[in-house]
């Protein structure tokens, strides 16, 4: 049968679909050891993009980690139709069987564009993979074939399920199976695959599912969580760390066991995690505007699965005061303004360390010939701020899951 390996939202690069584990079975996870111990991830690039998508990007975002939208969106669904489609597109409950896979593209929003390739069962599968994004598909979907397999075995009992706060979701079986990632290969990995999938994430067809990068505690499998990839790799890597160094427009890369001192211009600032949370959560300190700092306490989540910023009220109001013509699209519930006005820099503060995210990153993307859309929005209604790829692509972030930490540096960027 065909198997949809099913997004388990998961942490800041997590949303896992290939989940790491330990199976009902008597083996654990094995690895096979590399003879260097780290690898780097390329991304590919979806030729068939079709641009980005800012309202539907915001309401992926809050639906995923909110029961319900803002005030502001619930009342321009009501009256704009369009967005209405949009927003029924990912509402719409379960359909029959689906199928589908594990991949890593992102989302539907910021560049959406990009995915990682990752080898499932013997012989590999080769399926694009999600490194926490959710994506929204312009492509044919890679499928993954668990009777192609030699190594692929169902976990008897496991089951898995996940409902976003929008009712849509998937649910199904968990099979254990040989995962390969750069030259790393994990046995016995648990594969989450989809029995029923909502039309929302159905018609993803580019993307294939997640692969799991954070902590277990955030799965859903039952009746016992498994372990992630990365939890089963992570001892085996020179250092039990992974790196994005995503690009504006361009492909990026995520680096596993080092960090490559060539790809920042700063040293690496280190902020701690909060470790109650399976999420990448942190605090920051304050924001800046111009030439104007503010101390301002926010609680963030690092997540390379949401393509916007989204902060407080108060922050975001800030901001678009000082850019000309911006204002609340009475027909989105969001921040709007006139393409050709000139965007300011964004600066946040995390510690000693300022994070500056360029205007032109904040232009992203065209509601019409006139307006484009702001990449930074309320996170009214959300149990947190979501510093998303449109903060990452700016910066060189270390998640160091020894030291229980994210690192941020500056970087080259072009603008």
């Amino acid at each position: 049968m065909k198997v949809w390996i099913a997004a388990t939202v998961y942490a800041a690069l997590v949303e896992g679909a290939v989940t790491g584990t330990r199976s009902s079975s008597t083996q654990e996870s094995q690895l096979s050891k590399p003879s260097s111990r780290g690898f780097t991830l390329q991304q590919i690039k979806n030729r068939n993009f079709s641009g980005p998508d800012g309202p539907m990007a915001f309401i992926r975002a809050h639906m995923k980690y909110a029961q319900k939208l803002p005030d502001s969106v619930s009342k321009a669904i009501n009256v704009n139709v369009g967005l209405r489609m949009k927003f029924t597109t990912l509402h719409k409950g379960t359909d029959e069987e689906q199928t589908g896979t594990v991949s890593t593209y992102p989302t539907l929003g910021s560049d959406a564009e990009y995915a990682v390739m990752v080898g499932i069962g013997t012989p590999p599968q080769s399926i694009p993979l999600n490194l926490d994004t959710d994506s929204q598909v312009v492509n044919g979907q890679a499928l993954y074939f668990p009777r192609l397999s030699s190594t692929s075995k169902p976990i008897d009992g496991d089951t898995w399920s996940i409902r976003y706060g929008d009712c849509s979701g998937a649910s199904g079986i968990v099979y254990e199976d040989t995962v390969q990632i750069g030259n790393l290969s994990v046995y016995h990995q648990a594969v989450e695959s989809a029995i029923s999938v909502s039309r929302g994430m159905a018609k993803d067809t580019f993307v294939s599912g997640i692969i799991g990068l954070a902590d277990h505690s955030a799965n859903t499998i039952s009746p016992v969580a498994k372990r992630t990839f990365f939890e089963n790799v992570r001892d085996q890597l020179a250092m039990p760390v992974f790196t994005a160094n995503l690009r504006s427009q361009a492909a990026g890369s995520y680096n596993f066991g080092y960090i490559n001192d060539a790809e920042h211009t700063s040293r690496v600032h280190y902020t701690p995690i909060d470790r109650s949370n399976p999420l990448w959560k942190i605090s920051m300190s304050g924001y800046r505007v111009g030439n104007e700092q503010h101390q301002f306490t926010m609680h963030a989540i690092v997540d390379t699965g949401t393509s916007l910023m989204l902060l407080p009220p108060e922050v975001v109001k800030e901001y678009y005061a000082r850019v000309k013509g911006s204002f609340l699209h009475p027909d989105l519930g969001m921040m709007v303004f006139p393409c050709s006005t000139k965007v300011p820099d964004f600066w946040i503060s995390i510690g000693s360390y300022n994070g500056r995210v360029p205007g032109q990153y904040v232009n992203y993307s065209r509601i019409n010939y006139l307006y484009c859309f702001g990449g930074i929005q309320s996170s009214s209604g959300l149990p947190f701020s979501v510093l998303g790829d449109v903060f990452l692509k700016s910066q060189f972030v270390v998640f160091d899951y020894g030291n229980s930490s994210v690192g941020f540096a500056n970087k080259k960027l072009g603008v």
